[in-house]
């Protein structure tokens, strides 16, 4: 076989770009494995401030309000279909919404796409998001600020933002929070 033939065959394709990007995947794991050893853990505030009225829309209709989880532990994540830490972050949160339904835990999203829901719908769809969403960039602003997405905010049982945090929140981790959070209100 001449060698113009052979250097065109699928497996010499492959293993050109192996040999150049094998790199990659094997940064991104130490990455991953990096920030899992050195993100801390969750610090809950001893009182926090009260959680604002919030009183909106969902994606599907329905009318959510904050002040009606008064006694569940809920957590308040902006985010939005164009943000890559947000898209990371969402598989982690709809196990733990799954994992802690039935102890009184309650996800909400509140997504700042411009978009609105059009954009918002069929990522929700796709990753099979079991909890409401509320597409609602001005809500957000209003009673959620910040400069970065995504946001999340832990509530306890009696209203009051315990701990928040910009940017990617691991599922270990807020994992661990939640179950501090249920363990004191019981």
């Amino acid at each position: 076989m001449p060698d113009s033939d052979r250097d065109r065959s699928p497996w010499h394709i492959v293993w050109t770009y192996v040999r150049a990007y094998w790199h990659w995947p094997v940064l991104l794991v130490m990455g991953i494995y990096v920030y899992q050893q050195y993100m801390p853990s969750i610090e809950l505030a001893a009182e926090g401030r009260p959680a604002p009225t919030v009183a909106a829309e969902t994606l599907e209709g329905d009318r959510f309000r904050l002040e009606d989880h008064r006694g569940e532990v809920v957590v308040v994540n902006v985010w939005a279909t164009w943000c890559p830490p947000c898209r990371v972050e969402m598989p982690g949160f709809v196990d733990l919404q799954r994992e802690f339904e039935d102890a009184g835990v309650q996800f909400v999203g509140i997504a700042v796409d411009r978009g609105g829901a059009e954009a918002v719908r069929p990522f929700v769809e796709e990753k099979g998001v079991n909890f409401p969403q509320i597409v609602d960039p001005g809500l957000a602003a209003r009673h959620f600020p910040g400069e970065a997405v995504p946001r999340t905010y832990l509530i306890d049982r009696q209203g009051r933002i315990r701990y928040e945090h910009s940017g990617v929140i691991l599922k270990w981790a807020l994992d661990d929070a939640l179950e501090r959070l249920v363990r004191e209100g019981q």
